[in-house]
């Protein structure tokens, strides 16, 4: 990638790029941030309109929000994750990470009553946020096992729901 390839496909002069941009580093930067803010907002939005009057829909809500929240191209959402460290914005995936997280853990906490008695809600969250990122991310890469994308997303609601439901120690 160069600049100048850069400016050409976004119809701009160079000169111009380097005004927003002052090297690839600082555009690659503002790349990752400007997709992992759309999938943070998609991610949002999809939870919050959501059905959750059950745990069930709930789990059912999370697993295909983050299936479909997802970009459709995974090439470049590798790239992208590739690349936010390098870039200085490993930091900022993190946190979009932790205020996913955070949706997770308050739509766990409607449902107390339905959760393993010794399931913490915040904790649970965080694991669910790193779960569905890693099956999504399998699915979009069509991952070797070659289940289908509706197939993965099935089993990983299975496996959701038995992790909230089954104490620690029980199978």
């Amino acid at each position: 990638m160069t600049t100048a390839m850069v400016a050409e496909r976004a119809g701009v002069s160079v000169g111009s790029l380097y005004q927003y941009y002052p090297n690839k580093q600082a555009l690659a930067a503002a790349v990752v941030d400007h997709y992992g803010e759309i999938f943070a907002a998609r991610f949002a939005r999809a939870i919050a309109a959501g059905p959750g009057d059950t745990l069930v829909e709930t789990v059912d809500a999370l697993v295909a929000t983050a299936f479909e929240s997802h970009p459709h191209d995974p090439r470049l959402h590798k790239v992208l994750i590739e690349i936010a460290p390098r870039v200085g914005r490993g930091d900022h995936r993190k946190a979009l990470s932790a205020r996913i997280a955070a949706l997770i853990e308050e739509k766990l906490r409607r449902h107390a009553g339905e959760l393993a008695a010794d399931l913490d809600p915040a904790e649970a969250a965080v694991m669910l946020e790193a779960l569905l990122e890693t099956a999504a991310h399998r699915a979009l890469e069509q991952h070797p096992a070659s289940l289908s994308t509706a197939r993965f997303a099935g089993e990983c609601r299975r496996m959701v729901l038995a992790y909230l439901t089954c104490p620690a120690g029980r199978s």
